[in-house]
C-alpha cells in the first residue's frame, strides 16, 4: 500500500517510467479491491498538468466510476480466502457480541444509525447487526427494508443481514417502483452463492477481457454485483435466472458493450459481438438486455451535468 497526501505543484511532471509504476499500483489496487486506495492515487495523478489528455480523461473516467459505481469505496479491503472470511466473520460476531452484553445501548445505537445514517453509515450498520441475536433487531430490519423504497444496494445488504440473523419465509418491500417479494434463505450471501449461469455472465467477460484489458475485468465484476443488487427478486432476475441459449454470452457481451461505452466513450459493437458469437438469431435478446443495462447505468452512474 502506498499512502499519497501532498499536493502536486504545477511546475512538477510525472515521468514515464514514474507513470508506468503508478499505472501498476492502481492494477494492483484493482485486482485487491482497494478501492479506496484506487481513489487516492487516481486523484493524486489527475494533479499532474502534463499528462496526456487522453489518459486523463481514462483516469477521470476510472475515478468517477468508483465514485459513484462502488457505495463501499470508502471501506479499503484486501482480498480473504474462504478460510479467512469465516475467520473474520467469526472475529465480527464475537465482537458484536461483547458489545452487546458490555453496552445496553449498543443495538439501538446500530439501528438509529440504520435509520438516520447515510449511505455508508447505514451499510457499516447492516453489517453489524447481521450478527446480533435478537428478534427486536431483526424486527426492525425487517420494518426499515418495507417501509419505503431505498437504495438497491441496502436493501439486498439488509437481505444478507436478515439471513445471517437467522430469519426465513417471504418478506415483500417496495422496489423499481413496485412490490416485490422474495424469500430471505435464498439471498446469496457471496458471488458463489449465485447460480452458476449468473456466475458464468461476468467469468465470460474476464475470460475476453484479461489479455486486452485487465484492468477492466474489475470494474466489470464490481458493475456486475450491483446491477445484481438492483435486480435481485425482480423479473429481470428472474430472466437471468432462465439462462437460455446463448444468455450467458448474451448478457456478457451486453455488459462489456455498456460499461466500455460508459468508461471509454466508444465501442466497436460489431467486433465487440462477433467476439462473443452473438448471430443474427440473437440480436433482439442482445438489444433487451443492453436496455435494461443502459437503464442501471444511467440511474446509478448518470453523466455529470
Amino acid at each position: 500500500m502506498i499512502t499519497i497526501t501532498e499536493t502536486v505543484s504545477n511546475n512538477l511532471i510525472l515521468f514515464p517510467k514514474t507513470e508506468q509504476y503508478y499505472e501498476g499500483e492502481l492494477t494492483r489496487f484493482l485486482q485487491t479491491e482497494q478501492y479506496s486506495d484506487a481513489l487516492q492515487l487516481l486523484t493524486f495523478l489527475l494533479q499532474f498538468p502534463n499528462v496526456d489528455t487522453h489518459k486523463a480523461e481514462q483516469w477521470e473516467a476510472l475515478l468517477h466510476w468508483l465514485q459513484t459505481m462502488n457505495p463501499e469505496s470508502m471501506f479499503p479491503s484486501s482480498p480473504l480466502s474462504e478460510e479467512d472470511q469465516e475467520e473474520e466473520a467469526d472475529l465480527l460476531r464475537q465482537y458484536i457480541q461483547e458489545k452487546t452484553a458490555d453496552d445496553g445501548a449498543f443495538v439501538l445505537k446500530l439501528l438509529t444509525m440504520l435509520r438516520e445514517g447515510n449511505l455508508e453509515q447505514q451499510v457499516n450498520a447492516l453489517e453489524q447487526l447481521a450478527f446480533v441475536e435478537q428478534t427486536k433487531a431483526s424486527r426492525e430490519v425487517k420494518e426499515w427494508l418495507c417501509e419505503k423504497p431505498r437504495h438497491p444496494h441496502l436493501q439486498f445488504k439488509a437481505l444478507q443481514a436478515l439471513k445471517q440473523m437467522g430469519e426465513f419465509g417471504f418478506i415483500e418491500y417496495p422496489k423499481n417502483g413496485q412490490m416485490i417479494a422474495v424469500e430471505i434463505e435464498e439471498t446469496p450471501l457471496c458471488t458463489e452463492d449465485f447460480p452458476a449461469p449468473i456466475r458464468d455472465m461476468i467469468r465470460r467477460v474476464g475470460d475476453i477481457s484479461e489479455i486486452s484489458q485487465p484492468d477492466f475485468v474489475y470494474f466489470a465484476e464490481q458493475t456486475w454485483r450491483e446491477f445484481l443488487a438492483y435486480a435481485y427478486g425482480t423479473s429481470i432476475y428472474t430472466d437471468l435466472l432462465k439462462a437460455e441459449d446463448g444468455a450467458v454470452d448474451v448478457w456478457a457481451s451486453a455488459l462489456h458493450a455498456v460499461l466500455q461505452e460508459k468508461l471509454f466513450g466508444t465501442v466497436n459493437r460489431e467486433e465487440l459481438l462477433d467476439t462473443y458469437g452473438i448471430v443474427d438469431s440473437m440480436t433482439l435478446q442482445w438489444k433487451r438486455a443492453q436496455l435494461v443495462l443502459q437503464a442501471f447505468i444511467k440511474q446509478f452512474n448518470p453523466d455529470p451535468s
